[in-house]
């Protein structure tokens, strides 16, 4: 699913291709991706304006169209953006195609969500979306591990209480912090808590850097050895996974050693 990096390349993605172009017309091709409206709605709408400005929070992607419209992406599992010339290379599952420039937004497996909404900051509100994971400060994110109960990989992942990461950046995350994915952040004290966020920054930000691509990014990392098999690529035993808060986590035992 994409998080935090891939979003964030997304957004980049379409502020360099796509914005201050007019939407000549939209062809909307799968109307099961689209919230609260038909196609010929969210055509209408969109239809001769242009794309002003984006605006990411967490795994959304905003998109204002004019003073009153925002365009609302979330990628669900497989979702993404792709822009192109000729419909001869229209990606292969495209559900909703801007006609003249051709930005398409993908989605093999329709998870994904398509939306118009009128103001971002209610939107986030009412969804009780909590604060961007790049946006937290040391105090923020010590106060919320503080009111919290629940295993680290858990309140990580909480996308009420930090917006943004999810399985995979978690378990990043955590094995360089070198914390055990299960453990109770009660247990804690807060030199942990302290490096847990500057874990969470140096990942999240060097994941942007390398556009959210795996082979770009460090093989000193989880990310590309995890699975089965895997070897920690900091002392080579074999990962270990197990299910914490109905995820499959993938740490190193020696490395992440749980405390009580």
């Amino acid at each position: 699913m994409p998080e935090l990096p891939d979003v964030e390349t997304f957004k980049r993605y379409l502020d360099a291709t796509s914005l201050h172009q007019r939407i000549v017309n939209v062809d909307v091709r799968s109307a099961y991706l689209l919230k609260d409206l038909s196609g010929r709605e969210f055509t209408r709408e969109l239809k001769r304006r242009r794309f002003e400005a984006s605006r990411r929070h967490g795994k959304h992607l905003f998109v204002r169209a004019d003073s009153r419209t925002w365009l609302r992406l979330h990628f669900g599992m497989t979702g993404f953006l792709h822009y192109f010339k000729s419909e001869e290379k229209a990606p292969r599952h495209a559900r909703v195609v801007e006609k003249h420039y051709r930005l398409a937004f993908d989605d093999q497996r329709k998870f994904g969500e398509i939306g118009l909404i009128k103001d971002v900051d209610e939107y986030l509100k009412k969804r009780g979306l909590g604060p961007d994971a790049l946006d937290v400060d040391l105090a923020e994110f010590k106060n919320i591990f503080g009111k919290h109960r629940g295993t680290v990989k858990s309140i990580l992942m909480n996308q009420k209480l930090i917006a943004g990461i999810g399985n995979i950046y978690a378990d990043e995350i955590l094995c360089r912090a070198r914390i055990h994915p299960a453990t109770q952040i009660s247990s804690l004290e807060d030199k942990a808590v302290a490096k847990l966020f500057r874990a969470t920054r140096y990942i999240l930000e060097k994941a942007i850097a390398a556009k959210a691509d795996v082979d770009l990014m460090p093989k000193s990392w989880l990310l590309p050895h995890r699975g089965k098999g895997g070897k920690c690529p900091r002392c080579g035993r074999e990962l270990k996974s197990a299910t914490i808060g109905g995820r499959t986590a993938w740490f190193c035992p020696h490395c992440q050693k749980k405390t009580v």
